[in-house]
């Protein structure tokens, strides 16, 4: 990835989530005249539990956005493949989010026992010292309504 700040990684970001979806098997709607380049909305389906949001703003800005959890990652070309890990972990359930105050959310991966916060959101006082509740994906999640 040799592009600089600035450039328009529009194509590498569809690219990114063409990749995540397809290593998966996971559907998605592409959302047309959203408010950011790239708006890809992944429902609810066997193996994943909670409709996720994927997106480009701003040309080099990854977001990821769950339950009431959104962030941002950029530069892009410095942070495309450590996002990338954390969508899989996400399936896997090898990341959460932790509500941490009334307002703070914080995405979390799991580093053997220990779960170590890679991006915090709207971090406000109080913060509160355990999190008061976690969202995270439960991959057996089958959608059907069988039982």
């Amino acid at each position: 990835m040799k592009r600089e700040y600035g450039q328009d990684y529009t194509e590498e970001a569809i690219a990114l989530f063409t990749r995540f979806v397809g290593r998966h098997g996971f559907t998605h709607e592409v959302e047309i005249g959203a408010p950011v380049e790239v708006m890809w909305n992944i429902p609810a389906q066997p193996g994943l539990s909670l409709p996720i949001i994927l997106g480009l703003q701003n040309y080099d800005e990854l977001n990821f956005g769950v339950a009431d959890f959104w962030s941002y990652f950029f530069p892009f070309n410095r942070v495309y493949e450590r996002f990338e890990r954390y969508l899989d972990l996400w399936v896997s359930s090898d990341a959460r989010v932790a509500e941490t105050g009334p307002v703070g959310r914080v995405l979390q991966i799991r580093e053997g026992k220990r779960w170590k916060s890679v991006y915090a959101a709207n971090r406000m006082l109080p913060v509160w010292r355990k999190p008061r509740a976690l969202v995270l994906n439960d991959p057996t999640y089958s959608n059907s309504t069988m039982t």
